[in-house]
């Protein structure tokens, strides 16, 4: 950058630090010009999910009280004439990609403290989920600790807004998550999570009925204009009574709360909803909740978005993974207005495609479903200084999806719709307000290969540019 400082921008929201320069800049600029600065950055490519991958492209922003405005996104050799002047601060990254923030509609952040753990093939999802309630935190302290972490390691891997999954710690609600989410920069949905089968059913919808009356109000209050709201989060079919999703379905409509839920994950849950059989049965039979009122909904041979489909079709859910889809279901999917969070690191953690086959993402969005992608949590990832579906996508480039417009819109503008958030927030296309920018490393190309692939090839973790 020619006259722009080089000092380093820090966050206002204390104790997340993040270096952004051009928050700098823009920011002393305010405070001393008289005009409404620009700043326009050279780069060796932009992208998004509308424009898809620009070459020796520029970018120029314009800053005002409530951000920056995209006033110029396109080849440098298209820039218009008063971008070009001499007075008009530059910053040089013509080895980088510039892309916006982006957006991870689902993850545990509350489980981060754990840290990447090896799975073995033929261990089981039982197994798995037995570790994670050994060691998962379990008062609010901890909780709020781990979740700061989760923050912190979200913003190194460029995310700026999240779908999170506030756990459920000895089987209460815990809003802990919700309010430390509030306290940072990130943007979102705070999912409380809750578990309610067979004989546990009628005292969870007692409990999440009396949460809503009595605490849920306060937390709304807490958490208006932070950008964070409050969700709830029926764990998933396996674990959840049918009788307890309908209810709360409505009662989350009644209130206006999103809804989010794990489905099709696993060929535990698979044999479990179409055969009340297997290791997850013995996992119910075994904390003592089982009982034969489950025949009544579990058993009947139904694929398990079948089995959902009438909560499914009272209010939108936005789902987690759905390894397991049928054509039936990708239909009853788009049907319903259903988001899908793809996690294609925990996808592969667990070995579905080696029992579904491979994610059917595309067949799901060619049928006008809403795919976005999600990390699930650090447990499952190979990147333990971040959590970022910047990764995913470079996944899925890596086994041959090289389409930039596609992965782009699963990281930003899918996520940031299935989370009820404002997508043109996650563009940087021109008379865009992008709420935060990001760069990445373009990696030297193989002969034949594009600027974008390059740059999924990249292992680093992504540079803040600018944050709101």
């Amino acid at each position: 950058m020619n006259d722009a400082p080089q000092d380093d921008a820090r966050s206002e929201h204390a104790p997340y630090h993040i270096d952004a320069p051009i928050s700098a800049w823009l920011s002393a600029s305010q405070k001393q010009a008289e005009t409404t600065p620009h700043i326009r950055i050279d780069a060796g490519a932009i992208a998004d999910a509308h424009l898809g991958v620009i070459e020796h492209a520029s970018l120029v922003l314009q800053a005002s009280e409530t951000g920056v405005t995209v006033r110029f996104a396109g080849a440098t050799d298209q820039l218009p004439e008063p971008f070009k002047a001499d007075s008009t601060p530059v910053m040089t990254l013509h080895d980088q990609l510039v892309l916006p923030a982006l957006v991870n509609a689902h993850t545990h952040l509350d489980l981060t403290h754990i840290g990447p753990q090896p799975h073995q093939p033929g261990d089981g999802f039982v197994s798995w989920v037995d570790m994670i309630r050994t060691n998962r935190a379990v008062e609010d302290d901890e909780i709020i600790n781990c979740v700061r972490m989760g923050i912190e390691k979200s913003l190194a891997g460029g995310v700026i807004a999240v779908g999170d999954i506030a756990g459920a710690p000895a089987g209460r609600l815990s809003d802990a998550p919700a309010r430390t989410l509030a306290e940072s920069p990130l943007n979102g949905v705070s999912y409380l999570e809750f578990f309610g089968f067979g004989t546990s059913a009628a005292a969870a919808i007692r409990r999440i009925s009396a949460y809503l009356q009595a605490r849920a109000p306060i937390i709304h209050e807490q958490l208006d204009s932070t950008g964070v709201r409050l969700g709830l989060q029926p764990h998933a079919t396996n674990t959840v009574d049918l009788a307890v999703y309908r209810w709360v379905t409505l009662a989350a409509q009644a209130r206006g709360m999103p809804l989010c839920t794990h489905l099709a994950e696993t060929p535990e849950e698979h044999e479990f909803i179409a055969q009340a059989t297997g290791p997850q049965r013995d996992m119910l039979e075994r904390f003592g909740v089982w009982d034969d009122s489950a025949a009544e909904h579990i058993g009947m041979g139904k694929h398990p978005i079948e089995h959902l489909r009438t909560a499914l079709e009272t209010q939108p859910y936005l789902v987690a993974h759905v390894n397991d889809a049928d054509d039936a279901g990708i239909e009853t999917l788009a049907r319903t207005r259903t988001s899908v969070a793809y996690c294609p690191r925990a996808s592969a953690y667990f070995d579905a495609p080696l029992h579904f086959g491979p994610h059917r993402y595309r067949d799901m969005l060619d049928a006008g479903v809403n795919v976005c992608l999600g990390t699930d949590s650090i447990v499952n990832l190979d990147t333990p200084d971040r959590i970022s579906t910047l990764d995913d996508m470079r996944l899925l480039s890596r086994l041959g999806d090289h389409d930039a417009k596609r992965l782009l819109a699963m990281g930003t503008i899918n996520g940031a719709a299935a989370l009820l958030l404002e997508p043109e927030r996650f563009t940087i296309r021109t008379g865009s307000r992008p709420i935060g920018l990001i760069s990445v490393p373009i990696e030297p190309r193989a002969a034949s290969g594009t600027v974008w692939e390059a740059a999924m090839r990249s292992n680093t973790a992504p540079n803040w540019l600018y944050l709101e």
